[in-house]
């Protein structure tokens, strides 16, 4: 029997910097009204205006 592969550790990304934001951002919409939540597509334009995350993609945030 081969021995079983090593895990492989998960590869930082360009996001992780900001994902204490992201999370600060869901935690305080779980106690909005629904038609005040942020969307992926408001998150980005937060990220590129309050936090200059010029290198982080729209497909990043929603993924």
């Amino acid at each position: 029997m081969p021995e079983p592969r090593k895990k492989m550790r998960p590869r930082a990304t360009r996001l992780d910097p900001y994902k204490p934001v992201i999370d600060a951002i869901l935690k305080s919409d779980l106690t909005a009204p629904r038609k005040q939540r942020h969307t992926v597509k408001r998150i980005y334009d937060r990220l590129l205006d309050e936090h200059d995350a010029v290198d982080v993609s729209y497909q990043m945030v929603r993924t």
